[in-house]
């Protein structure tokens, strides 16, 4: 069949429409995003087609078909075969396409072929096949992105000065992707049948990751400051409103963050009829969601209404909007109820130009995520909602509050909603962080008039005023820190003490009174040693030395040199005895008796040297092994249950009092706490949140477990949990330190008291069973954009 591809026929309409080279500036930012796009798409692809190897060999062996099964298995040979030259060709087609496609030619055969629509009955049926399969591709790419697409035409449009791209495609649409995933398909000598095949197994898989790269891509742009906001519109034709208005892509959870006009598009699901209060009607919508001025009212009828919402915010409802609205100075002050829905209800309402209608609705509706929000409690919840006013102002004022994350009205909401997260009622309303917010608020409702900085000036008063709330929390926590962190210390110390004992005691017979006080004296006073000072110290080094002098001191002593150095050592073996046992608290009386008992085993070793040593019928190591078992019968029963076994035998968190003040507190501790993740911050940026991976004491493996272990273990420092307590109710903490040593979590309340420890493993249980749960950390103003971003798409709300 001829290649329309390489015909000598050439298309003089498409000759015309070629594009003018972009701008060198502009080159060089699509050269960098065709490389990006480029290297991100082939690892991609490479990575799934090992997936989709072993996803054909699961599909072939559960088959009973011949025919397809051999079809799955040839398909995944070629996978497994030549993955690596289809990842290869797949990268050098979709560069040579993109460049065709900025110069405004056709990209590849697959393409030109697909543009001869007249011609489709003499296409060769292998090659029509081949043409609707990277369709189809295409297609399902499209459906997966069309909200990231949107950004990508707007922005390639830019850059290629072909604003509506009417003079080519966009270079990085989906047929660019599927086109050369063909084509490197072709190249490899893929057969017609399992090319369709695997068409069909990367039409699930590839949009997602396709969707990655574009997301990467606009990101880039964004910060090349191509098009950084996008204003979503929607084109006027004569029948009204176009038949792609209502699918026009919104993207609404990345419009913020890509820093698209995310009221433009609010405005544009309000007016599709998400919620119909108010939209304009009929052949207006297009005019309204463009934003025309004769739609929305003039500038000075905004004034009016800003200033009616002043007297409003000031507590003067007399010539303000509030015929029939059914507002009065208590729902005003109360903040626990939607007062903005009481304005749209006033008859002056109906006066407002169609631009702050909308506006109203939208922030009323944020304004209902708000006050339902179960995250905030009741109290802290209303004087928040005491801002409603201020709030619908600035949104008229500043359409960049919608879009901009960091806009200081945004991040003061948010910061107010995070640090009311831990208030508790018992904290009261007559200090601390209520009155703190309470004032904050009350200091907006008294100055802000239309200039927004006031926001910002309450913002680093609340940031500063919690950051030193902050540093005395990191203080009280990290004395409860210290108190489980020493408590772990000793558990380990007993341990450690307990193996160097052990192994004395396993290498030599001793008399029973040695042994006794080695289980149950020096074990305490290395423990003592070990806790306080560590293996690295010189008292570490010291009290096993004098261990080592006091079992070589009860030995046999056979040669004159043996016997003169126990003669030398003795006055300082017996000091170091001394001391030892008095740091334990060891009573006199006993320390006489056993010192006693000393002498007479030295005497025995001296003559016992002197004597023929009588032959035992025990291998030396049947003598090891027998004296490690006795001492590990005799000396393991202490009494005292760890803090972890306490922790794991109580099935919950077990309460920590934290150390006394007049007790120094690790500096290393209280850091780590106050530098958990938070994004209170007085310098406006964002604390990096560290995700803690706690590890098994002396590297033993953790057990993977189920999703509740790998929750647990992704936990990060500031995150917050509700549990429930015995009584029955739910009580909220804080992850502020995990321990290092053994992996126990410590939880405290907002102010650093009430320190609570858990195993990971008994936390897990909780997760798993209900009795605990995370408490979602996503920026309040986020979270109710997005959800009103959703309930818009569904058509679920009323503004009525």
């Amino acid at each position: 069949m001829k290649d329309l591809s390489r015909s000598n026929v050439l298309a003089l309409d498409q000759y015309s429409r070629r594009r003018a080279q972009p701008s060198p500036s502009a080159m060089a930012v699509l050269n960098e995003a065709r490389g990006m796009a480029a290297t991100q798409l082939s690892v991609a692809l490479s990575g799934l087609m090992d997936k989709g190897a072993d996803e054909l060999f699961g599909l072939a062996e559960v088959t009973s078909n011949n025919e397809v099964r051999n079809l799955y298995m040839e398909s995944m040979a070629l996978l497994r075969d030549k993955r690596e030259a289809i990842a290869l060709g797949f990268k050098q087609h979709f560069v040579l396409a993109f460049d065709q496609a900025v110069r405004g030619g056709p990209r590849a055969a697959g393409e030109a072929r697909g543009g001869q629509a007249d011609e489709l009955s003499l296409i060769e049926p292998d090659d029509l096949e081949e043409l609707l399969a990277s369709s189809s591709l295409a297609n399902s790419i499209h459906g997966a992105c069309s909200e990231e697409l949107f950004g990508i035409e707007k922005r390639m449009g830019v850059l290629l000065n072909d604003p509506e791209l009417e003079m080519g495609a966009n270079p990085l649409d989906p047929e660019t992707i599927a086109t050369g995933f063909l084509e490197a398909l072709k190249e490899s000598g893929c057969p017609v049948k399992v090319k369709l095949v695997l068409v069909r197994l990367f039409s699930k898989q590839l949009p997602e990751q396709a969707k990655t790269v574009y997301r990467d891509i606009n990101q880039f742009l964004v910060e090349k400051k191509v098009l950084p906001r996008i204003r979503a519109s929607i084109k006027k034709s004569s029948a009204g409103i176009s038949p792609s208005a209502g699918s026009a892509p919104t993207g609404a959870p990345g419009a913020a963050s890509g820093g698209q006009d995310l009221f433009a598009t609010l405005q544009q699901l309000l007016a599709l009829g998400g919620a119909g209060g108010g939209a304009p009607a009929g052949g207006n919508m297009a005019a309204a969601v463009a934003g025309d001025p004769a739609q929305f009212g003039t500038a000075g009828q905004n004034a009016e209404v800003v200033n009616a919402l002043t007297r409003l915010q000031h507590g003067h409802l007399e010539g303000a909007i509030n015929a029939g609205g059914g507002l009065s100075a208590a729902s005003l002050s109360d903040g626990s109820v939607n007062v903005l829905r009481d304005i749209k209800a006033s008859i002056s309402a109906s006066s407002m130009g169609r631009m702050d209608a909308m506006t109203l609705d939208i922030v009323a509706m944020l304004f209902d995520y708000i006050l339902d929000d179960r995250r905030i409690p009741d109290a802290m919840k209303a004087l928040i909602g005491r801002l409603q006013i201020p709030v619908l102002k600035v949104a008229m004022l500043d359409k960049a509050f919608f879009s901009q994350r960091h806009h200081p009205v945004r991040r003061l909401l948010d910061t107010l909603a995070e640090a009311s997260i831990g208030w508790d009622e018992a904290e009261g309303h007559e200090g601390g962080l209520y009155k703190t917010v309470d004032d904050l608020v009350q200091r907006i409702l008294n100055e802000f008039d239309e200039n927004v900085e006031i926001f910002a000036v309450v913002l680093a008063s609340f940031l500063e005023y919690l950051a030193q709330e902050k540093t005395a929390a990191a203080a009280l926590a990290g004395r409860t820190a210290q108190v489980v962190h020493h408590q772990e210390r000793a558990e380990i110390a007993q341990l450690v003490s307990h193996d160097e004992v052990r192994r004395r005691i396993q290498q030599h017979e001793l008399p029973q009174a040695i042994r006794d006080f080695l289980i149950f004296r020096w074990k305490k006073v290395l423990t003592a040693v070990n806790t306080k000072s560590g293996e690295d110290s010189q008292a570490w080094t010291m009290a096993l030395e004098t261990m080592d002098d006091l079992v070589w001191s009860v030995l046999q002593k056979k040669s004159p040199d043996e016997r003169k150095r126990l003669v030398a050592l003795l006055p300082t073996l017996l000091k170091r005895l001394q001391d030892g046992m008095r740091s334990i608290g060891m009573a006199e009386n006993e320390r006489d008796e056993f010192f006693a008992r000393l002498i007479e085993h030295h005497s025995e070793a001296v003559r016992a040297g002197l004597q023929p040593s009588a032959i035992s019928g025990e291998t030396p190591a049947e003598a090891a092994l027998q004296r490690a078992a006795r001492f590990d019968a005799e000396s393991m029963d202490d009494g005292i249950p760890t803090l972890t076994e306490t922790v794991g035998a109580q099935g919950g968190f077990v309460e920590i009092p934290a150390a006394p003040e007049t007790e120094a507190t690790d500096p290393h501790v209280v850091e780590e706490i106050a530098q958990a993740s938070s994004s209170w911050s007085v310098n406006g940026g964002e604390v990096a949140e560290l995700s803690l991976e706690p590890v098994g004491w002396q590297g033993e493996d953790e057990p993977d477990g189920d999703q509740y272990d790998t929750q647990v273990r992704q936990l990060k420092r500031g995150t917050w949990i509700e549990h429930a307590q015995e009584d029955g109710t739910m009580a909220r903490a804080k992850l502020a330190w995990v321990s290092p040593l053994k992996g126990l979590y410590l939880f405290t309340n907002r102010l650093g008291a009430r320190g609570l420890v858990i195993t990971p493993a008994v936390l897990a249980a909780k997760f798993r069973n209900g009795e605990a749960h995370l408490i979602d950390n996503a920026a309040l103003v986020d979270r109710a954009v997005d959800n009103l971003m959703d309930r818009l798409k569904q058509g679920t709300l009323s503004t009525e």
